[in-house]
């Protein structure tokens, strides 16, 4: 408990054991039980109308039996462990994240309901409960924040509070995911790295709840229509191959743009589009080079001078060093470590030029 929280409770008891014996009222001593039958036993024999659990291990779904064992209008306070995290009724923030055991949605509407200050809870360090459990939950109180792993199906999950997330799926997995599956981002708005490359996505509607994304690969799909990336406005780092794309037109709005792979879609005749990007450093649109007229490309060359183009006819969408960059590097590790670190800065173990 807050240093704080435990002075004001300590100040709190001392006068009421002062207003007590100078009225000679009997004032009600911190209590400590074994179990939750020592407690409701000790209820049924005194009927106390005020209680204080100074000490114990109770689970909140416990401790609500307790208090609803209590007499009409007596307090109830407590200060104990569930497993092995501190709680108390005044608590505000509560990390469950290494608790002992399991936690299901009663304990959590019982912690709600125990603790009237409570604002924030994460439990992000277990599977459970579901998502058909903490959506109704999130709805319910929509004051707390609750930070909880979501289940995009086929073993896929990420916190809610995560800043990346990836599928991290070869070629060919039984394990794809669908644009109704990412529908779930809506519970993830902190992410600003997402990988979705080799799935089933044919839409890309859940990018709206995404915004703040600087990378974003969905690569290997069979996506048409990339209006949804238009809404990206911080997007740096794009890797959109091997897609069916009709129209680049919506990367205009993305003049953060560095790094953009539109290798392997349709033929594109003209980059205009893409005139308005001041900080492109990379493009690659192999396979597709054939198709841009040589006085597009040197028009766009010219507009353009820091930035390099590879449209050589390859075998691979990533051909050429696409991959040698440092900023690949950079992103990996962030996956890797569940972390997103932005490209400005630089992060361990990886050697910057």
């Amino acid at each position: 408990m807050n240093p704080e929280r435990i002075l004001r409770r300590t100040l709190a008891m001392l006068l009421a054991v002062l207003l007590c014996s100078l009225f000679g009222v009997a004032a009600a001593e911190p209590m400590t039980f074994a179990n939750l039958r020592e407690a409701k036993t000790y209820i049924k024999h005194n009927q106390p109308t005020e209680l204080t659990i100074a000490s114990g291990k109770f689970r909140p779904s416990e401790l609500i039996q307790i208090r609803n064992d209590l007499p009409e209008g007596a307090e109830f306070h407590f200060n104990v462990t569930w497993g092995n995290i501190p709680y108390s009724d005044e608590t505000v923030d509560l990390d469950l994240r290494e608790l002992k055991g399991a936690v299901n949605v009663s304990d959590l509407e019982a912690l709600i309901a125990l603790c009237p200050g409570l604002k924030h809870i994460d439990n992000t360090g277990k599977r459970a409960p579901s998502n058909k459990e903490m959506i109704p939950l999130m709805e319910k109180y929509p004051d707390i924040t609750f930070d909880w792993i979501v289940n995009f199906g086929h073993g896929h999950v990420c916190a809610t509070n995560a800043t990346t997330f990836t599928t991290l799926l070869p070629p060919g997995s039984d394990r794809k995911l669908t644009s109704k599956n990412m529908e779930l981002l809506k519970y993830t708005p902190h992410l600003k790295a997402l990988d979705l490359g080799h799935n089933d996505l044919k839409t890309l509607d859940f990018l709206q709840y995404v915004p703040e994304l600087e990378l974003l690969i969905i690569a290997q799909n069979d996506v048409k229509d990339i209006t949804p990336i238009g809404q990206l406005k911080h997007l740096k780092y794009a890797e959109l191959f091997t897609n069916d794309i009709e129209s680049i037109e919506p990367l205009a709005n993305c003049t953060e743009l560095i790094d953009l792979n539109i290798s392997f879609c349709r033929p594109i005749k003209d980059l205009a589009a893409l005139d308005n990007l001041p900080n492109l450093e990379r493009l690659w649109i192999n396979m597709m080079g054939r198709a841009i007229p040589e006085e597009e490309a040197n028009r766009f060359a010219e507009a353009h001078p820091n930035c390099y183009v590879s449209y050589k006819p390859s075998l691979s969408p990533t051909d050429n060093g696409w991959r040698k960059h440092i900023r690949y590097k950079h992103y990996i590790w962030c996956f890797k470590h569940h972390e997103w670190v932005p490209f400005d800065q630089d992060i361990p173990g990886v050697t910057y030029p």
